[in-house]
């Protein structure tokens, strides 16, 4: 018996509450287990079984002789399809000979319906792991929208602060799980509870955060005037793609040429919504959702903006080196299989065909000034070819910094500092030479942020990452490892000498007095633990331990000291 895949209603960023049936019977997956299945399980499974079955007509002609194409979105009309419809209305489509019908999402979803395309996001490549065949069109969002939003104040002063408390997640934000995955909270380390779309539960004081949108939610709670701080994936190295334009592999590998035009219409589209803002705002509000909140419109228009990043990077621009990556993050938060391969996933239409060149020149009479021609065609060509590739070079570095650094303080990220740590551990191991882990926290940060406010506090932490790296050079590898808490990796030097750095900075830091744009001039500490690698550990997590134990040393014996784990005793 054939499998059907259906979905009674989906979240607002991709599917929600599927069950799985054969013929009667209906098998409901706990909520635990959902979590891990992709953002677009229902609607992306019936795309696969119409677009490849004989019953599926979208070559077939419309009366105006043009070709009907269906465009799955993933929920209700607002500003985040607007590409489309500006598509739609300036025609764009219709130049490219398709006749095409956006099919809203959300609860009103039509699941008796067909579609060859969709907008997913980046856990399509879970999908395709399922064995699902999917086909990556365009990235429209380069960088995702999800985040995690948590009530201030309650001692929550940064994302391991949520570790047993109450977090409402949608079951399909895979993402922002492998978030929480590297963080170490999930799966077991939260009170996870579904999420039904109402950020306001963050002022009734039981939830401690949500998943959400910058796009959406953030307006709501703005307007309500409720206090929020906001948790983002990318801090952490997780830089996924957005929205993204897919279709499945029997319409690519048939018909390149149809999603060949689907894709370059719909960037075109896209491009006329980026410039024309107001008037497709216009057109949301008169044509696809009367009634709605221009604000909100506006709102969301503004927020998408530095996350299809257009005067960055080309529209629907995607790398498969970001995909890689993407997709090894999925595998380490066992959401896929590790090394899975991604020949097919992404769609690169063929050239044309030049045998009709080829066909021609034999037979030209002027044979020796078409290879001329030929010559200095192919020579421009191969110039552009060399300026494109410099360019994807440039953006892929860009890219890759962007997974690698902290936004505020331009120091590594944690992701990375464990990447190097792990590299610099496994060297000192073999080589038997001395690595040291020195682990600062700002003294009173909190009271900081309290008495001067988060924008005081983020100069703050500016200020005293710029006043390490510039005392430690290239003699040590330098990280924001959290909220207001830096890591130093000190290889090749004995813990003596690390010690010695490490109250060098502390002497420099209490000695800085940071005048800020919000607040009068601050005074800071910080608080230091060392830890050397010793012969019996085995990873560098037992050095990280041991730093974080001398630090809390230090805080317990008055704050603004170094202290060193102390060595064992000798036998």
């Amino acid at each position: 018996m054939t499998e059907i895949w259906r979905f009674p209603w989906t979240s607002r960023r991709g599917s929600g509450n599927i069950s799985r049936s054969r013929g009667t019977k209906t098998m409901p997956r706990p909520f635990a287990v959902c979590f891990s299945a992709s953002i677009l399980a229902g609607f992306v499974a019936f795309i696969c079984l119409t677009a490849c079955s004989p019953a599926h007509a979208q070559s077939a002609a419309s009366p105006s002789g043009l070709e009907p194409v269906r465009i799955q979105l993933k929920w209700s009309h607002q500003f985040q399809f607007a590409g489309f419809y500006a598509a739609v209305a300036k025609g764009f489509y219709r130049d490219a000979g398709l006749d095409v019908s956006l099919i809203e999402g959300g609860p009103a979803i039509d699941p008796s319906g067909a579609a060859a395309f969709g907008v997913g996001n980046s856990s399509l490549i879970v999908d395709r792991a399922k064995g699902r065949p999917l086909v990556a069109l365009a990235a429209i969002f380069q960088h995702s929208p999800f985040v995690v939003l948590a009530r201030r104040g309650d001692g929550i002063n940064g994302p391991t602060d949520l570790r047993g408390r109450k977090v409402m997640i949608e079951e399909h934000s895979a993402e922002v799980l492998a978030y929480l995955h590297a963080l170490g909270l999930w799966p077991n380390k939260l009170q996870l509870l579904p999420y039904g779309g109402d950020p306001l539960v963050l002022a009734q004081g039981d939830i401690a955060a949500i998943n959400a949108y910058t796009s959406t939610e953030p307006f709501t709670l703005l307007r309500h005037d409720v206090p929020y701080q906001t948790f983002n994936p990318r801090e952490l190295g997780i830089d996924f793609y957005g929205d993204t334009l897919f279709t499945t592999s029997g319409i690519a590998g048939d018909r390149p040429e149809l999603a060949r035009a689907v894709r370059d219409a719909s960037l075109r589209g896209w491009q006329y919504a980026l410039d024309h803002q107001q008037e497709i705002i216009d057109l949301i509000l008169s044509v696809y959702a009367p009634g709605f909140d221009r604000r909100r419109l506006e709102f969301e228009a503004d927020a998408m903006r530095p996350l299809i990043i257009a005067d960055v990077v080309d529209l629907g621009y995607q790398s498969e080196a970001r995909w890689r990556r993407i997709a090894d993050q999925f595998a380490d938060a066992g959401m896929m299989p590790e090394h899975f391969p991604l020949a097919g996933f992404i769609f690169e239409a063929p050239r044309p065909s030049l045998r009709w060149l080829y066909l021609s020149l034999t037979a030209a009479t002027a044979l020796v000034l078409v290879a001329a021609f030929l010559a200095q065609r192919f020579y421009r060509l191969n110039r552009q070819l060399l300026r494109e590739m410099e360019l994807s070079r440039r953006l892929e570095s860009r890219l890759s910094k962007l997974a690698t650094t902290d936004d505020l303080t331009q120091a590594l990220n944690r992701r990375r500092f464990l990447e190097l740590a792990g590299e610099a551990f496994a060297r000192a191991r073999a080589d038997a030479t001395a690595l040291s882990v020195a682990v600062m926290d700002l003294d009173d940060f909190k009271h900081i942020n309290d008495s001067h406010g988060h924008a005081a506090g983020d100069e703050v932490l500016q200020c005293v990452a710029h006043a390490v790296a510039d005392m430690i050079g290239t003699n040590a590898v330098f990280a924001r490892t959290g909220g207001e808490e830096f890591a130093l990796l000190f290889a090749g030097r004995t813990p003596e000498a690390a010690a010695t750095s490490c109250e060098q900075i502390r002497a420099r830091i209490s000695e800085l007095r940071v005048s800020s744009r919000c607040a009068d001039v601050i005074s800071l500490t910080i608080s230091v633990g060392i830890a050397a690698m010793r012969t019996e550990d085995e990873t560098f997590d037992a050095m990280l331990a041991r730093a974080d134990a001398a630090l809390y040393m230090a805080k317990k014996d008055g704050r603004n000291r170094v202290r060193a784990h102390p060595e064992p005793a000798p036998c």
